[in-house]
């Protein structure tokens, strides 16, 4: 399957685009901060990631795109021992005349899969980044399909710590963490090459 993705335009686009060319304004900046501190509601959370989401839309010349919160769990699947998959939100558009969408909208569900709290604000925010890149995907790259290449990664990363958020990201597998540097056990070195006998 990953051959016929690696051959597919739009993936090779997504792999290769490791920036987006995109300086946040201190009112984007300010804005995700505020998300960080918009507390458990979801009303008041869809309000505060819809001006992110416009504030950001506006400055990389994208057309609006609506943020929808419905304060109730994340779609999952449970198989009566574990939870097997769980959808933290997503990206759709309706595709309208000259390439520009009819509709847009980011929906990211507000309540926990299973214990059916509210998420925690950096996965909010996490989410919301990362759906809006989605919709840059369709709208600045004007990619077909917007795939999870290690290029998207990238320009999400990025955004993230232009914004000055990064840490609500995952750790970059590729990098060692303060914590693995400090914790020798946590990356254990490769045991010695064999030695040959005399």
């Amino acid at each position: 399957m990953f051959a016929r993705w690696a051959d597919n335009a739009s993936y090779r686009r997504s792999q290769a685009a490791t920036a987006i060319p995109l300086r946040p304004s201190p009112v984007a900046r300010g804005l995700a901060l505020q998300v960080l501190s918009s507390g458990d509601d979801a009303a008041f959370r869809e309000r505060v990631a819809q001006h992110l989401v416009d504030e950001l839309s506006r400055e990389a010349g994208l057309p609006p795109c609506q943020v929808v919160v419905p304060d109730r769990p994340q779609v999952h699947r449970h198989d009566g021992r574990r939870l097997q998959m769980k959808t933290y939100g997503y990206y759709r558009f309706t595709p309208g005349k000259e390439g520009r969408p009819s509709r847009a909208r980011i929906r990211i569900y507000h309540r926990t899969a299973v214990q059916q709290k509210p998420i925690s604000p950096k996965v909010f925010l996490n989410t919301v980044l990362h759906e809006w890149m989605h919709h840059y995907d369709f709208h600045g790259l004007g990619l077909a399909r917007s795939y999870h290449t290690a290029g998207f990664f990238l320009r999400l990363r990025g955004l993230a710590g232009s914004l000055d958020v990064g840490f609500v990201l995952p750790p970059d597998p590729g990098d060692r963490t303060e914590a693995a540097d400090q914790d020798p056990d946590a990356h254990p070195p490769p045991p010695p090459a064999p030695t040959e006998g005399p």
